[in-house]
C-alpha cells in the first residue's frame, strides 16, 4: 500500500500511515470514524439550514418590501415639492427609481363592511416596470389609472375581504382632509372603480391601494405643485441605513422614512431565528470536533512504544507533535469537504427530498419549491472554521505525545 512508504516530509508520511494503516485496536479508529461522519453530518446541516434561511429571508424581502416604500422623501409637514431636484440623490449608489406619490391613511367601505388600509397616489407613467406589484397586475392594467379616471388597484384578499368584485366601485375616506358641512363635519370621501388586482403575499400587501397621483390629489385636498414624498427602490433594503447617511449629506432638511417603521421588528426577529438555528446547529458540528480529542487521546496512548522508539532515534518533539495533529486534523479537513458536498446535494434535490418525506414546504414565488439561497462566502467561512477547530483541537493530545519520556514509555516493553 503506497500509504505505507515513508516519504517527506516525515510527519505528514506518518501521520497518514496512522490515520489509515490496518491496527489491532479497532476501538479508537471507530471513534475517529465516527467524529468524521459527525462533522460531515453537522457541517451538511448547517449549510442546507443557513440557506434554506436565506432563501427564505430573500423570499420575504422580495415579497413583504414589494408593497411597502423601501424610503420615501419628504419634507415638513409631509409635503415636498413635485419639482424639487433628485439628481444628487439618483446618484447615491444602491438607487434603483425614484418616483411621486401621495399617500394617505384610509377607509374603503364595501359591501361587506369596512376596511382599513393606505392610499398610494402614483404616476403610471414613472412607476418602475420591474416592480412585483406591477408585474402581479400587468401593465396594461395599470395603464388604466389616468388622471379623472377615479381607478384603483388593490390586493386580492382587500377585495375579497371587502366582499367586492373587480370593475366594481368602492368608497374611499380620508380623514386627513375634512369638510363643513350643515351636517357636521365631514371626512372627504369618492366612489372608486376597481380596475384590477394584485396578489404578492403580506399582510401590507392587503393594505395597499394604488390610484393615479391627481386623483389622489382631488380626495386628501393636496395643493398643486406638491406632493406627499418621492417614493425611492433600493437595489438592497437593506442597505437603507447609508442610504439615509447619504441623504443627509446632500440635503439634511430632507426627512427620510422607510420599510423599518413598519417591517423593521419582523425582519429582526427573522435575522435572529437564522443566528440561533445557526448557532445551535455549530454547537452539534463542535461536540463531534470535541470527538477527536478522545479519540486523539487514545490513539497517542496506544501509540507510546512508537513514540519512544521514533524519539530515540532522533525525531525532534516538534515533528512527534506535527504526526498527531495531522492524524487528528485529517477527520475535520474530510469530515468538513464531504459535508460541504453533502451539503450541496441536499440543496439540489431539496424539493425532491421533501416530497419524498411527504412534506409539503413549497413557499417560494408560484410554489416552485423551498428557496434557497447559497452564499459562497458563508460556505467558505463553515468549512474554514470546522477544519480550523479540528486542528485546534488536536494540540493538547500532540503536546503531551511529543512530551512522552521514551524511558517510561519502554520501561515496561
Amino acid at each position: 500500500m503506497a500509504l505505507l512508504k515513508l516519504f517527506r516530509p516525515l510527519s505528514l508520511s506518518v501521520g497518514l500511515r496512522y490515520a489509515f494503516a490496518s491496527s489491532k485496536r479497532r476501538f479508537a479508529t471507530f471513534i475517529a470514524l465516527l467524529s468524521m461522519i459527525g462533522i460531515m453530518l453537522g457541517v451538511a446541516a448547517l449549510i442546507v439550514v443557513i440557506s434554506v434561511m436565506n432563501g427564505l429571508e430573500g423570499e420575504l424581502k422580495d415579497r413583504l418590501l414589494s408593497s411597502v416604500p423601501h424610503a420615501v422623501l419628504t419634507g415638513s409637514n409631509d409635503r415636498i415639492a413635485m419639482d424639487y431636484d433628485l439628481e444628487k440623490i439618483k446618484r447615491i449608489r444602491g438607487v434603483q427609481h425614484i418616483a411621486p406619490q401621495i399617500s394617505d391613511d384610509v377607509m374603503i367601505q364595501g359591501s361587506n363592511g369596512i376596511y382599513g388600509a393606505t392610499l398610494y397616489g402614483i404616476d403610471p407613467a414613472t412607476y418602475p416596470l420591474n416592480d412585483l406589484v406591477r408585474a402581479s397586475s400587468r401593465s396594461e392594467i395599470f395603464n388604466t389609472l389616468q388622471p379623472q379616471s377615479y381607478s384603483i388597484i388593490l390586493g386580492y384578499d382587500a377585495l375579497d375581504g371587502l366582499n367586492g368584485s373587480r370593475y366594481g366601485g368602492l368608497r374611499i375616506i380620508s380623514a386627513s382632509y375634512v369638510r363643513y358641512t350643515p351636517f357636521g363635519r365631514m371626512p372627504s370621501q369618492r366612489m372608486f372603480n376597481v380596475s384590477g388586482t394584485f396578489s404578492v403575499g403580506g399582510m401590507s400587501a392587503s393594505k395597499m391601494i394604488l390610484a393615479n397621483i391627481e386623483d389622489v390629489r382631488k380626495l386628501v385636498h393636496m395643493p398643486k405643485g406638491y406632493i406627499s414624498g418621492f417614493r425611492v427602490w433600493l437595489k438592497d433594503p437593506f442597505t437603507i441605513s447609508d442610504f439615509i447617511e447619504q441623504v443627509k449629506k446632500i440635503d439634511p432638511e430632507l426627512e427620510v422614512k422607510d420599510w423599518r417603521i413598519e417591517l423593521g421588528e419582523f425582519f429582526q426577529s427573522v435575522a435572529q431565528e437564522r443566528t440561533m438555528m445557526g448557532l445551535m446547529l455549530a454547537l452539534i458540528t463542535m461536540v463531534a470536533v470535541f470527538n477527536m480529542l478522545s479519540s486523539l487521546a487514545m490513539v497517542v496512548s496506544n501509540k507510546l512504544a512508537e513514540i519512544a522508539v521514533m524519539r530515540t532515534l532522533g525525531v525532534s518533539q516538534g515533528t512527534i507533535m506535527r504526526i498527531f495533529i495531522i492524524e487528528g486534523a485529517l477527520s475535520g479537513i474530510l469530515g468538513s469537504v464531504f459535508g460541504l458536498g453533502l451539503g450541496l446535494l441536499c440543496l439540489n434535490y431539496l424539493d425532491s427530498i421533501l416530497s419524498m418525506l411527504n412534506l409539503n414546504l413549497a413557499i417560494s414565488a408560484g410554489g416552485t419549491g423551498v428557496p434557497v439561497l447559497i452564499r459562497g462566502g458563508q460556505l467558505f467561512l463553515i468549512v474554514l472554521v470546522t477544519i480550523a477547530l479540528s486542528f485546534a483541537i488536536t494540540i493538547y493530545p500532540s503536546i503531551k505525545a511529543a512530551k512522552q519520556s521514551p524511558v517510561e514509555s519502554l520501561r515496561y516493553e
